[in-house]
């Protein structure tokens, strides 16, 4: 190897291990344990809810229930979920609605919802940044309910 090889070599040496960290550390990042926003949700006709510790829904997300049949949407609570490897975990919205919430592969998650202590319903969706999951039921007095949840990291 002639000196401008071996100059020219160290470069492209360097160039190609800073790339392959690059694409490491970018592996790692997107395969991390992922953190979602959950939110339980009230819908109703009703100008106030009933608790007053209930807040008015964010206007963006209101807007986007705007498809069901209530006029106004109040946030019963809300909370940040970490995940950890590949367990299940359960997640207390209020006395009477609880979920499991399990990260699969590809950005897929299961959930399963409790109402009163009873299995509800079971789903299994892909929930991004962008694409969140809107888990929705009736209850009593005209009113429903939503699970609403997205990854934010």
């Amino acid at each position: 190897m002639n000196a401008f090889q071996t100059s020219l070599a160290r470069p492209v040496t360097w160039l190609g291990c800073l790339l392959l960290m690059t694409f490491v550390s970018e592996a790692k990042i997107s395969t991390g344990n992922p953190t979602l926003d959950v939110q339980l949700v009230w819908g109703t006709n009703d100008d106030a809810s009933s608790d007053p510790n209930h807040k008015p829904l964010e206007a963006p997300l209101a807007k986007k229930l705007g498809m069901f049949k209530w006029k106004n949407y109040f946030t019963v609570k809300q909370q940040k979920v970490a995940l950890a490897g590949d367990g299940a975990k359960k997640v207390r919205l209020s006395k009477r609605c609880e979920i499991d919430v399990k990260h699969l592969d590809g950005g897929r998650y299961e959930i399963n919802v409790y109402g009163e202590g009873k299995h509800v319903r079971k789903i299994t969706e892909k929930i991004t940044k962008e694409d969140s999951l809107v888990i929705a039921g009736d209850d009593k007095n005209d009113c429903g309910w939503f699970i609403l949840i997205r990854e934010i990291k």
